[in-house]
């Protein structure tokens, strides 16, 4: 193949490279089409909230004209401060099965990152560790939940053939409304309940603003032993709030408070998927409708983020949270529950979802190479 890479340059260049998934997963019957309008404006370099602290650049394989590959190649300050500054990232990787134009779209992307410094390279990450990131490794029979990335199998195999090995894998839970709970845990949750000055509130989607703060500053401090763990700035917090308004579930959804303080939380979504492929990517000028109705049928959610501040772990909150899902639940009529996504390392998360028989149904990988 006579391969050419290009720099996405112009609104022509980015809206291929937005469309091009769309060619790779035709008929795809797990792939869930992004909102076309949603990408441009995520990847606008004068508008996302990336590129408060990042900065980016866009490669295009063409043969004979026709686009073949994607891929990014970004850098982060806010990583650079917590962790390192040799390390560079690449995202949005979607090629056809083909070596030498996924060899070609990493020469690039590792040649733009040495000229700033870089001498690793990890992903894919798209934009940070709390965007769409991850590569599905295993569990590709059925479509994936909200916020959560999908890819074909052979990607592994051409990301692995460019030379990149295994960073560290993430899990995904899967919580089933027949689950048997175990008497201990009820016994547990009703310990935590009789502490003095504890109480449990719902997050109330009027007060999202005010809930995302207490989130972030919990989740900015309860995720700092986490791989890659960077805390999310005020304008990630702002944009999480925009993006949950829609999916956030409130009665599934807890805050915590002991005295006045907010001591840990638990988030759930409906699981927008199913609605969003009704879509194909655009909300006009029927999309919108389409995801309304289908919203309806959803039954299944979501728990993307639990946390408790370090000196209040080991004392039951997280059972706590765990139960009042399940039950609240199953009274709401969801069938079933994903909690994701959960890196390998930690350990506690995974043991509590083990200890309530809860299904590690798929695997996301992070890959990463010297350059």
């Amino acid at each position: 193949m006579g391969i050419e890479i290009i720099r996405v340059n112009t609104k022509a260049d980015l809206k291929k490279f937005v469309k091009f998934p769309f060619e790779i997963y035709k008929n795809d019957p797990y792939w869930v089409p992004p909102l076309i309008g949603d990408q441009k404006k995520f990847l606008d370099k004068k508008k996302g909230v990336f590129f408060e602290f990042g900065d980016a650049e866009y490669f295009l394989a063409l043969n004979n004209g026709q686009v073949v590959g994607r891929l990014s190649a970004h850098i982060s300050t806010q990583y650079e401060k917590y962790h390192d500054s040799q390390t560079g990232f690449f995202g949005f990787f979607e090629c056809i099965k083909n070596q030498q134009v996924a060899n070609a779209l990493f020469s690039e992307a590792s040649k733009w990152l040495k000229a700033k410094q870089k001498s690793r390279i990890i992903g894919p990450i798209s934009f940070t560790l709390y965007d769409e990131c991850a590569m599905l490794y295993d569990g590709f029979d059925s479509i994936p939940v909200v916020l959560l990335s999908y890819n074909l199998p052979y990607y592994n195999d051409l990301v692995a053939g460019a030379g990149f090995q295994k960073a560290i894998d993430w899990y995904a839970f899967l919580v089933s409304r027949d689950l048997e709970i175990r008497p201990s845990f009820y016994r547990i949750r009703d310990r935590v309940l009789k502490q003095n000055g504890l109480r449990i509130e719902n997050v109330d989607l009027k007060r999202l603003d005010e809930a995302i703060k207490h989130v972030g500053k919990i989740f900015n401090s309860a995720w700092m032993e986490n791989w890659g763990h960077v805390p999310l700035t005020d304008g990630q917090l702002k944009y999480m709030a925009g993006e949950l308004k829609f999916v956030a579930v409130p009665e599934l959804s807890y805050l915590a408070f002991l005295d006045d303080e907010c001591i840990g939380f638990s988030l759930t979504l409906k699981d927008a998927n199913p609605a969003l492929q009704k879509a194909n990517g655009r909300l006009l000028p029927f999309g919108i409708f389409k995801i309304l109705k289908e919203m309806k049928n959803i039954k299944k959610l979501r728990t993307i983020a639990m946390g408790v501040l370090k000196e209040y772990r080991n004392k039951g909150l997280d059972i706590l949270f765990y139960l009042n899902t399940i039950e609240n639940g199953r009274k709401m009529g969801f069938t079933e529950s994903e909690c994701s996504i959960i890196v390998e390392t930690n350990s506690r998360m995974i043991g509590a979802l083990e200890d309530l028989n809860a299904d590690r149904y798929k695997t996301y990988r992070l890959y990463e190479k010297m350059i």
